[in-house]
């Protein structure tokens, strides 16, 4: 498995070339899976601390990583395999060192771990902030935009498009993997969008202002805007449209198109040439 990653590293290694990492990476990386108290009770979240950081003083960036539905704070860890990645990349410098934080995206489900149901009710948007304070009382971060990122696959694809534009002045790398995009006011729509948005409770406030957000968010454009998405992803046509529109705009972004449908293989593709991007 480790070689896999390693070998996906090299392949991909054309993507990202400056590299800028921090020493001591012959150390072990270590992930610790805690909770962090919200407003509204406290959540589960995976910290994944790179090789070196126990026996430095260096500060780090920080990269929020959000699961899809049906998974937990440790999705991005067991299926995703995000550890071996970022120790793969890391390793071989093509990525800089860096914290990476796996929130729980079900924030009110208080006692269900792996809910069934999508949920977007714009709790998990409003009480972001909260998580990077806790991040930044916990762990040494260099704690400005130019050091923060944002991404997420599916639902959490849809959380990070929403998070970064509702906290537009946090994040300057935003990655937004096979993401559900669910129409707003006056914004198109595709046929799977309208069966969704009865589950996503889409109504809500901070969503019906994601047009207002977005041009706040591109005024100061983020360094990348990263979307991603397979040919045959049953979320491809709603990747189309929400292009057209950032098209339409004039909003700043990068589209890889990859082979495959929902598939944790792509989402790991993605994590891999998403994490060499970041940060330079």
């Amino acid at each position: 498995m480790k070689n896999y990653f390693l070998l996906l590293a090299v392949l991909l290694s054309c993507v990202g070339c400056g590299r800028k990492t921090y020493p001591n990476t012959n150390l072990a990386s270590q992930v610790v899976v805690t909770t962090f108290p919200s407003s509204i009770g406290d959540a589960g979240v995976s910290v994944y601390l790179p090789a070196g950081y126990a026996e430095s003083n260096l500060a780090y960036p920080v990269l929020y990583l959000l699961h899809g539905s049906g998974d937990d704070e440790t999705g991005w860890l067991t299926k995703g395999k995000a550890k071996y990645i970022l120790d793969s990349l890391i390793t071989n410098e093509l990525s800089r060192s860096m914290i990476v934080v796996m929130p729980n995206g079900y924030l009110e489900q208080t006692g269900q771990v792996r809910p069934s149901r999508l949920w977007m009710e714009s709790t998990f948007e409003e009480n972001f902030s909260q998580l990077i304070d806790w991040t930044e009382a916990h762990y040494r971060t260099l704690s400005n935009k130019e050091n923060r990122a944002i991404a997420g696959l599916s639902m959490g694809g849809f959380h990070t498009m929403h998070t970064a534009a509702l906290l537009n002045q946090s994040f300057d790398y935003v990655g937004i993997f096979s993401a559900l995009y669910v129409p707003h006011m006056g914004q198109p729509h595709s046929e799977r969008t309208l069966e969704i948005s009865a589950l996503a409770l889409s109504d809500k406030a901070t969503y019906q202002q994601t047009e207002a957000l977005l041009q706040q968010q591109f005024a100061d454009a983020p360094q990348l805007y990263w979307i991603a998405c397979g040919k045959e992803d049953f979320l491809y046509e709603d990747n189309v449209i929400y292009r057209q529109y950032l098209d339409e705009k004039h909003y700043p972004y990068e589209y890889h198109e990859s082979e495959g449908g929902h598939s944790w293989k792509n989402w790991m593709d993605y994590l891999t040439i998403f994490a060499q991007r970041l940060f330079k």
